[in-house]
């Protein structure tokens, strides 16, 4: 372990180098603030006598320590200290758990930033969404979004059954057995992710609409993906109570592995007290304890996303949930989604939920799967008739439903919740703005337009439009669900399509036709090319 800079040190990776008493001031602050955030009669008992309360939950810190963590004047002015220069005034405890959230902030920006698909294609499609979702959702809630590569099932429904469940997981049904065939074919399927995605799949997960613990060969699974990518996906779980000595195992098996961070969903304040029963905080360092029970939430600490099953809870608790003004989504992958009990794969990206989108996601392309060539073959089909890397001259340029735009004489900006873009020196802006706000005209018919009422070169014209594209800022959203709260997609259709739309049609391994657009293109088009000395594509 490098020492960082006196006296901090990483914890996410090997510990051997680190002090005890520097881990034990890190895992006991944490332990201390899940109590405390998650349990109001902790709270009382604290206000009462934080000595004895800290003492009773085994917390080897002082009332001074813990106080600039859970109260905000006491947080402004541990600040206040920091930045003057003065930081050797605040607790030790206080800058080390700061410190690892840091830490733990900046692993999650550097493994959306290193996730980096091999596909030009799908590495043009995964930065335009994340672009996208920064508007849509706001900088803050895209933080949070890592857009990773893959999650894979290894189940069909999950136990649990949360009301609050931000994807709707249906009821349990069944589990993928780690057989000889299963097993075999699972090696088989990651070595497809690994050829087909790149590397960069190494951050793909084993869970989404399922708790990884259902599955009692999950630890099989885990090892496999291991010897197959060199990492071990972070495993999180709604179970972490239940069999804590199975817990202990498979935190000992991902911690071999390197995990960095794994995560426990707290749904009551019964589990949280038999984890912290059952594991020291040391053991929990590197576990998140996410809270979700109802306590968090109604004491105004925490609220849960509006997506998924909790949509139909939001008249009941709605004080549990974010409110409708607030962007909302559970999802994290901008990728392909699998079952493999199922044996299906579907391309996903993030969205804000909604009666169009419920669970939180949009489903660009899915289709089934019997082998690893099977696989190979739908997901690549996937990739050339689904995902886009530029605009085409035939293309219709629509903008996004919450973008909005400003036009002064000679300056276009384009403005949403999170992102915004400012063109200066365009000629007659205002025309610019009407012809992006119609949404009905093409690339080509846009560029020719300019050109003859404002005398904007084509070449200027594109580079404006491509801009666009590339922050996200154009309407890509695939056709509606054929029932709301379904997710499900209807047939898919070949042709023209608007400014990067995929459709969301069903497919079989190897199935689909796509027109390129060309047989349409009118001479103008040619010339167009022409003008700006650039080869584009028109499909």
């Amino acid at each position: 372990m490098t020492r960082q800079s006196a006296p901090y040190y990483r914890l996410l990776g090997d510990l051997s180098d680190v002090p005890a008493e520097y881990i034990r001031d890190v895992s006991h602050m944490k332990r201390f603030l899940e109590r405390w955030t998650m349990d109001p009669k902790y709270q009382e008992a604290f206000a009462s006598d934080p000595e004895a309360a800290l003492t009773d939950l085994g917390i080897d810190l002082t009332p001074a320590e813990v106080i600039p963590l859970m109260d905000r004047e006491a947080a402004m002015e541990a600040t206040r200290l920091v930045r003057a220069g003065r930081a050797a005034e605040v607790p030790p405890a206080v800058l080390r758990y700061r410190y690892f959230i840091h830490e733990k902030v900046e692993h999650r920006r550097r493994q959306r930033a290193v996730t980096v698909p091999g596909d030009p294609r799908l590495r043009a499609w995964r930065e335009r969404m994340i672009n996208r979702c920064i508007g849509e959702l706001g900088q803050d809630r895209a933080d949070q979004i890592v857009h990773a590569p893959a999650a894979i099932e290894l189940s069909k429904g999950c136990t649990v059954g949360c009301w609050f469940c931000g994807v709707a997981a249906p009821k349990f049904d069944s589990t993928l057995k780690y057989t000889e065939d299963n097993g075999r074919l699972w090696r088989e399927c990651l070595g497809v992710l690994a050829e087909v995605y790149g590397i960069a799949a190494r951050s793909a997960f084993l869970y989404w609409a399922t708790d990884p613990l259902d599955n009692p060969d999950y630890e099989h699974f885990l090892a496999d993906f291991y010897d197959v990518f060199g990492t071990c996906p972070q495993t999180t779980t709604a179970q972490g109570q239940k069999d804590i000595e199975r817990t202990r195992r498979i935190l000992q098996l991902a911690h071999s592995l390197n995990s960095p961070v794994d995560r426990f969903s707290i749904i009551a304040l019964n589990s949280l007290y038999r984890i912290h029963e059952g594991f020291t905080p040391e053991e929990l360092l590197r576990v998140e304890c996410v809270p979700q029970n109802k306590e968090s939430a109604t004491a105004g600490l925490v609220r849960k996303s509006n997506a998924g099953r909790a949509r139909k809870f939001a008249a009941k608790r709605g004080n549990e949930l974010v409110s409708e003004e607030q962007s909302s989504t559970i999802a994290c992958v901008s990728g392909f989604l699998f079952n493999m009990v199922e044996r299906s794969v579907k391309l996903i990206t993030p969205c804000n939920a909604s009666e169009r989108w419920p669970l939180g996601y949009w489903v660009i392309a899915q289709g089934t799967f019997d082998t690893a060539d099977e696989l190979r073959t739908l997901m690549r089909s996937m990739i050339d008739e689904s995902v886009r890397d530029s605009l085409g001259v035939l293309d219709t340029v629509r903008l996004r439903r919450d973008v909005k735009i400003v036009a002064s004489p000679e300056r276009l900006r384009v403005v949403s919740m999170g992102l915004g873009l400012a063109f200066d020196d365009q000629p007659q802006a205002p025309e610019l703005a009407e012809l992006l706000a119609a949404g009905t005209y093409t690339v080509e018919q846009v560029a020719l337009r300019r050109r003859e009422s404002a005398g904007v070169p084509p070449a200027q014209t594109l580079a404006v439009l491509d801009r666009l594209f590339l922050g996200g800022f154009f309407d890509e959203e695939p056709p509606a669900p054929q029932s709301a709260g379904t997710q499900s997609a209807g047939t898919q259709s070949a042709g023209t399509q608007s400014a990067g739309t995929q459709s969301a049609g069903t497919q079989s391994a190897g199935s689909g036709q796509e027109s390129t657009g060309q047989e349409n293109a009118a001479p103008e088009a040619a010339r167009l090319l022409q003008l700006t000395g650039t080869s584009r594509s028109a499909r």
